[in-house]
């Protein structure tokens, strides 16, 4: 065997090699039991406030999956850095952008659904005693209100 055969066997080989290497540290499932899901607060100084269990992903680095629970009130206009995807679980809700307001927006149960684009001002309201989301974050996940954030 000449030498540029051996070089080639021997790429091909290392090739195949870290090519095994990448697949086995790929994605991998997730199966999270609800009995087993540890909600924890946005925010430690309100342990009363706004509450998240991440499912998946780094929220503070990157893209992530999470529930969050919050109880009946409505926050400030606020602004996140990434879009998200949200799906209304348990209770009633109402979420606008800047050129709405509260008294206006729908009324959105269980199974009703958002896009929210970031950077892009809006707000929220639970209606009910307690209301649960399943949020998707393209982004790592933050909040500013808009008087802070300078939006528009």
């Amino acid at each position: 065997m000449g030498r540029r055969a051996i070089f080639l066997s021997v790429a091909c080989t290392a090739f195949g090699f870290a090519a095994g290497i990448y697949a086995a540290s790929g994605p991998r499932m997730i199966v999270t039991p609800s009995d087993s899901i540890v909600y924890q607060p946005v925010d430690p100084a309100r342990p009363a406030g706004a509450q998240i269990a991440v499912l998946r992903g780094d929220p503070a680095s990157g893209p992530s999956s999470m529930l969050m629970k919050f109880g009946k009130g409505a926050g400030p206009m606020h602004i996140h850095s990434s879009d998200y995807d949200l799906v209304v679980l348990e209770g009633e809700m109402k979420h606008w952008d800047a050129s709405e307001d509260a008294a206006t927006a729908k009324v959105l149960g269980p199974g009703s659904y958002w896009f929210q684009p970031g950077n892009q001002p809006h707000g929220d309201d639970c209606l009910s005693d307690e209301c649960v989301m399943y949020v998707q974050w393209a982004g790592k996940r933050d909040g500013r209100a808009v008087e802070s954030a300078g939006a528009k």
